[in-house]
């Protein structure tokens, strides 16, 4: 197994659960389209080259299935995703 992808694809996952929340909750986009497609296209990629590493990693079931044509269906109502994105939309803000 390879520790490196599944810290990447780890990530990878929070970043578009946090950038979903942002999206579809709070009607906020601190990342432009592009960035999430190409965020989405990579993680679908990543899931489908390393299936080990993919179901050892966070949100693994969440994330069963997902095509990344769409945040919309992510559990993005968890605490701890709603929590870190109102930290970076804060944050955002603070320096625009």
């Amino acid at each position: 197994m390879d520790n490196k992808i599944l810290e990447f694809i780890s990530r990878r996952r929070r970043q578009i659960l946090v950038h979903s929340f942002l999206y579809y909750q709070l009607n906020e986009s601190l990342i432009d389209d592009y960035t999430f497609d190409t965020w989405s296209r990579e993680l679908v990629n990543l899931q489908s080259r390393y299936p080990t590493e993919a179901m050892k990693s966070v949100y693994a079931k969440e994330f069963k299935g997902f095509d990344g044509s769409s945040g919309y269906d992510l559990p993005y109502s968890r605490m701890e995703i709603q929590t870190i994105g109102h930290r970076l939309l804060k944050f955002v803000k603070r320096y625009k």
